[in-house]
C-alpha cells in the first residue's frame, strides 16, 4: 500500500469461519512471503552509498576492459579462471584503476 508506515507493505490476512489457528498461521505466512515483505525489510535494512561518479565511470572502464580480456582469451583458447584472473590483475596496473 503506498503511504504504509516506512513504505512497506501491510499483509491482512483475516480469519474465515472455522478455520484453526494453525492454518490461518499457514496462510499468513504463505501471504508474507508472496508480498516479498521481508525481503525488502532485509534489504532495507543496511543503507548503502552511492558511488561516486568517478567510481561509476572507472567501473564501465574496467568493465569494457575485462569483457575485450574475455574475447581476446576466449579466441586464443587461453580463457580460465586462473589464466583470467592473472590477466585482469595485469590490466589493473596497466590502466591504474
Amino acid at each position: 500500500m503506498p503511504g504504509a508506515k516506512g513504505g512497506f507493505i501491510m499483509v491482512e490476512v483475516k480469519r474465515k469461519p472455522n478455520e484453526s489457528v494453525g492454518s490461518l498461521l499457514r496462510r499468513f505466512n504463505r501471504f508474507v512471503q508472496q508480498s516479498g515483505v521481508l525481503i525488502k525489510a532485509k534489504h532495507d535494512q543496511f543503507r548503502k552509498k552511492k558511488q561516486t561518479e568517478r567510481k561509476e565511470k572507472n567501473a564501465a572502464i574496467m568493465g569494457m576492459h575485462l569483457s575485450e580480456l574475455r574475447k581476446r582469451l576466449e579466441k586464443l583458447g587461453k580463457y580460465d579462471e586462473d589464466t583470467f584472473e592473472e590477466e585482469k590483475r595485469k590490466l589493473k596496473q596497466k590502466i591504474d584503476l
